[in-house]
């Protein structure tokens, strides 16, 4: 069950990564057939063999990389065959996008994240400082590459880079990234200055909810507790998943097949009921503002893939879910 919820989740990282990639110039990936095949290590793109991940090393702990600031790592000299154009820009916490020109003049995109889940680390084929290394392509201009920092659940450092007019190798560059990002990570991370006392940034959502908090989504019983990103965690028994993650983005409001339902006196929520032959619903909200056009959000996600389940009970489990989150939260 928890395989199903996590592609959801996949999907969604995918999606970010192609509609940044398709504002630049070259072929638009937003369109193409993005299948990726694992790429076989080459002379010089790894380190030879593959490394044991980590399992205790504090300076990539997803308590640490909440509070590194990623835009610094990619910094004008990340990569001394890099020159950067324009400046690091931020989508979300823990990932960066900034574009370059290599020797021959020629524009490469670099996406990357800190604290990435929904890999699968068994397929990683060398290394990079000592962490495993997986690289996956969809063509020769594209290579999506993660240093694994820590196995079950797989969790890694990502760099999406393209080569968007073709020549160079696109693996070659993520891995010169990746090598700077987590030296500097190891020896001298650039650190984001304090938040606001309420901000999610640094939060573990895993650590939010303890059992009275979690009681009217789960049945009586252990509830499995999982990691899925530096901002989301993963809850699960049985046929029941809950997702949850803070996200910086536009402050959710009610539009067509949502509801307004309310949390606290001074909490509203937007719900969406599923649409799907699976008893799902979600909750969002507007945790902390910090403009018109920007908010942390908080969403729960409901899944119960038993057949006697159904849509109603989905949104009163989460919303009742969502009323505790609330209560929890800074």
């Amino acid at each position: 069950m928890f395989t199903r919820a996590l592609s959801r989740r996949i999907t969604a990282c995918c999606a970010i990564a192609l509609v940044f990639l398709a504002g630049c110039a070259g072929e638009d990936l937003s369109k193409a057939n993005f299948e990726r095949t694992t790429v076989k290590a080459e002379p010089g793109s790894g380190q030879g063999g593959v490394p044991e991940a980590p399992t205790d090393d504090p300076a990539l702990s997803l308590s640490t990389l909440r509070s590194v600031d990623p835009c610094g790592l990619l910094h004008d000299d990340v990569v001394g065959a890099f020159t950067p154009e324009g400046e690091g820009r931020n989508s979300d916490w823990g990932t960066c996008m900034r574009d370059f020109v290599d020797t021959g003049g020629k524009p490469i995109s670099i996406m990357m994240v800190l604290g990435t889940g929904g890999f699968f680390a068994d397929q990683a084929t060398s290394g990079v400082e000592g962490l495993p290394l997986t690289e996956t392509s969809s063509d020769e201009n594209t290579c999506y590459s993660v240093a694994v920092t820590q196995s079950e659940p797989d969790m890694g450092i990502s760099v999406l880079a393209q080569h968007e007019r073709g020549g160079g190798t696109p693996c070659e560059s993520g891995y010169l990234v990746l090598q700077s990002v987590i030296k500097q990570l190891r020896e001298n991370p650039p650190m984001l200055p304090p938040g606001d006392e309420r901000s999610l940034r640094d939060v573990d959502l895993c650590a939010v909810p303890d059992s009275k908090v979690l009681e009217p989504a789960f049945e009586e019983g252990d509830v499995a507790v999982q990691p899925g990103d530096l901002h989301s965690c993963q809850f699960m028994q049985d046929d029941i998943v809950v997702y949850a993650y803070a996200r910086l983005g536009y402050p959710v409001s009610v539009i067509e097949g949502t509801e307004e339902v309310e949390l606290t006196d001074d909490v509203t929520a937007v719900m969406r009921p599923g649409t799907t032959d699976t008893a799902e619903c979600e909750v969002s909200w507007n945790h902390l503002g910090h403009s018109d056009v920007e908010a942390e959000v908080v969403s729960l996600n409901y899944y119960n893939y038993s057949k006697s389940a159904d849509v109603t009970e989905a949104c009163e489990s989460v919303t009742a879910l969502a009323e505790g989150m609330v209560k929890a939260l800074p």
